[in-house]
């Protein structure tokens, strides 16, 4: 859209400040603009706009068809492939950082919290307040900006070799892919088809999970790789220079990312086909049941925080499980855990597909029950000695059974909420990823208490675990499947038939002037 025109001159703009380059914003507020400088000459790709690639950025997000959505959904799941890229990267760098300055386990879980900690901060503060003002894309490039200064200020710690430092730096660096994933998720979530939310959204995931494979790969044998006669500051030295890499990608991507056109979704259309209204009048006690209270997301909150604690105490003491509970397999732990990354990538590309053909909360049942049925059998395995085996095949089947559940859970928790509400509901399923900075010390506290017996101590600690899966993901799973309210009304925002129908009579969206998206 053009610039607009200040009232009292004749449509013309003869300002040459801030106002010459107001857009009409597309998040559907007056109140709210996003700055953008047009160009009078065609820019890149001979778009007017400088834009690389015309991609419907006037049309909503939600408004687009399967074809149309493609282009959008691909660029930002580039994003995913480098926030999955950096968590890999941080957990590599973290272990070789620990056995380098402090070689304890308490600083190793430190410097893993710090990162998680942005979690913590950003989703309910600056970034949501970005993503809710200023839209996706300038969401998407203050992340990308501060996760590139995260890492450029690996570059003193490196040369200083404080932890401290690493700390501080892992924090940044978690903050900035917080601020990233407010609005990278819920993006690739609605555009295109209401009725593949959770779809779309795990195929995207899936890259995420492919850079989680890749990142430790490349880390151990390329970028970190340590020759024996090198001292920790020329080691240290080293990967700074990988870091600064990183660091100038991440800008070079925000500056791409100011100039493609992605499209934005106002609230009201986001209402409109997310948001149930009733067909008819109901009683107190009928409304009570329906899952516009909010439960649903909260309840999907809670489940996140868990699930993500649970996973990131498996992703961290990895290499101690299989050391304690398979020694004869310690020299290719490695292995082991790249090939349980390649499974989480794989399940997750596996159940984006079928959630095509089946509703996703199958799925979701499926893949959770798969995680509390897994870890129970790990608890039990670890009280004989003779199941070495076992105990690595079922360390990787969890992982395959882990991987839908993160972008199903985030997917489903927004259904049935009005527009305003999605985008807060998105920063609260961000903020349920600081899980992992809060589960992984209380496994580390509870292991420490049977200290010096190691092994005593990760069987008791491993019951947390089991614990979380099924009061986090087992609970909602449970729920969306055997609620008749929760399951009829997730069938009729996910599935095609369904949904066609409900819209035909009213009961989902509506005229979009009757929408109502005042936060209730």
């Amino acid at each position: 859209m053009g610039p607009r025109s200040p009232r009292g001159n004749g449509g013309r703009n003869h300002h040459h400040g801030l106002d010459s380059w107001r857009h009409e914003d597309s998040m559907g507020s007056v109140h709210h603009s996003e700055f953008r400088q047009p160009s009078p000459n065609p820019g890149f790709g001979g778009d007017p706009n400088n834009n690389f690639y015309q991609m419907h950025p006037s049309k909503p997000a939600v408004e687009l068809n399967a074809y149309e959505s493609v282009a959008p959904v691909a660029i930002v799941t580039i994003l995913f492939f480098l926030w999955g890229f950096a968590s890999g990267l941080l957990s590599v760098l973290n272990n070789k950082i620990n056995t380098t300055i402090k070689n304890t386990e308490g600083a190793l879980i430190g410097l893993h919290s710090a990162y998680y900690g942005g979690y913590l901060v950003g989703p309910l503060t600056f970034s949501g307040y970005i993503f809710r003002h200023f839209g996706f894309r300038i969401t998407f490039i203050v992340g990308l900006v501060i996760y590139g200064v995260g890492c450029i200020v690996f570059w003193p710690c490196g040369v200083l070799q404080t932890y401290p430092g690493f700390i501080i730096s892992n924090f940044i660096s978690g903050l900035g892919v917080a601020t990233i994933e407010v609005a990278a998720n819920l993006f690739v979530a609605i555009c295109g088809p209401p009725e593949h939310w959770e779809a779309r959204l795990n195929l995207s995931q899936g890259a995420q999970a492919i850079g989680n494979v890749f990142a430790p790969i490349l880390a151990d044998k390329v970028i970190f790789r340590r020759d024996e006669r090198s001292s920790n500051t020329e080691w240290l030295i080293s990967v700074q220079w990988g870091y600064l890499g990183v660091a100038f990608f991440d800008f070079a991507l925000a500056l791409f990312f100011w100039y493609v056109p992605l499209p934005e979704c106002k609230d009201e259309n986001l209402t409109q086909v997310n948001k149930w209204h009733l067909a008819r009048p109901l009683g107190e006690k009928a409304r009570k049941r329906l899952v516009g209270k909010k439960a649903l997301l909260l309840i999907g909150v809670w489940a996140q925080f868990c699930y993500t604690g649970a996973q990131e105490i498996i992703t961290v003491n990895g290499p101690n499980f299989i050391s304690i509970f398979s020694p004869d397999y310690v020299n290719k732990t490695n292995t082991y855990l790249w090939s349980a990354e390649g499974l989480l990538a794989f399940g997750r590309l596996a159940g984006g597909i079928g959630m095509f053909y089946f509703p996703a909360r199958w799925w979701y049942l499926l893949f959770a029950s798969g995680c509390i049925i897994t870890s129970t059998l790990l608890l039990g395995l670890q009280y004989t000695a003779t199941n070495s085996e076992a105990i690595i095949a079922l360390r990787m089947l969890l992982q395959f059974f882990e991987s839908i559940l993160f972008p199903t859970i985030f997917a489903i928790s927004l259904r049935g909420l009005s527009g305003r509400n999605v985008k807060w509901g998105a920063s609260w399923q961000v903020l349920g990823v600081c899980g992992g900075a809060v589960w992984p010390p209380i496994f580390q506290a509870i292991r420490g208490r049977y200290d010096p017996n190691v092994l005593v101590g990760d069987q008791v600690a491993w019951v947390l675990p089991v614990v979380l899966f099924m009061v986090g993901p087992g609970l909602q799973s449970f729920l969306v499947n055997f609620k008749p309210s929760w399951r009829r009304k997730l069938d009729g925002l996910s599935k095609r038939k369904l949904r066609e129908g409900y819209v035909a009579d009213g009961t989902i969206g509506g005229s979009i002037a009757s929408v109502n998206n005042r936060v209730s």
